[in-house]
């Protein structure tokens, strides 16, 4: 399966220099715990089960598998004039046993603390109970981060859990994968990012009316 990731100059050196890559295991330089919090140890337990990683690989490495009739996001024009690092593109091909994907538009409802729906029809039943049950969607991402919440939402929360795993049956057309490692005899093209005037892996550009892309009104499209 051929990924795409988006890599520090210094991480893509050291993929160059071992041989390998991988996220080192006393260390998360590569990843906002405290932003993504349940979500993405929800994720890491899921792919353990699937992946099972070796003694070193604790935390996976991000990567693109689809964006529409693309592997990875196109770069776009810095409206904003955004200040960026460079990035290496690194695309790298895997074998499919060891790639785990999931919606990357569903993801954004498991980032909000919120069910993932089968149809638009219990999303809007589900935003109703919360509405009833005077519950606020950001008590709900709150509860995602770890943050201190009310008992209500507490007792709300596994029921909306049990709904994350339908992330894996990838309805949208943005698909993101985790893999435990690269090996450099995997890597087919790595391209330097590093012009100003454009934004590299990026799906979710700050508009000039400071409003985000709202993936999960696109994903409800998806699954009318």
């Amino acid at each position: 399966m051929k990924l795409v990731t988006f890599q520090s100059l210094k991480v893509f050196n050291e993929l160059k220099e071992k041989g390998i890559l991988k996220v080192p295991p006393k260390t998360v330089d590569l990843i906002d715990l405290k932003k993504y919090g349940i979500p993405y140890g929800f994720m890491v337990q899921k792919m353990k089960q699937k992946i099972p990683p070796s003694a070193d690989e604790k935390y996976p490495l991000w990567a693109w598998a689809k964006c529409g009739g693309f592997v990875a996001p196109r770069k776009r024009k810095n409206l904003l004039h955004r200040k960026q690092e460079p990035k290496v593109k690194i695309t790298f091909l895997k074998p499919d046993k060891e790639v785990f994907r999931s919606d990357y538009m569903a993801y954004s409802f498991i980032l909000s603390g919120q069910i993932v729906p089968r149809t638009q029809k219990e999303y809007a039943l589900f935003l109703k109970e919360m509405k009833n049950l005077g519950v606020a969607l950001d008590e709900l991402k709150g509860a995602a981060r770890k943050e201190k919440i009310r008992s209500k939402v507490k007792q709300l929360f596994p029921e909306i859990q049990a709904t994350w795993p339908r992330i894996f049956n990838l309805k949208s057309n943005v698909h993101q994968a985790c893999v435990w490692n690269i090996k450099w005899e995997e890597v087919e093209k790595a391209e330097l990012c590093d012009n100003p005037r454009y934004l590299y892996n990026s799906m979710n550009p700050l508009r000039a009316d400071g409003t985000r892309p709202d993936w999960k009104k696109r994903y409800l499209k998806f699954i009318r």
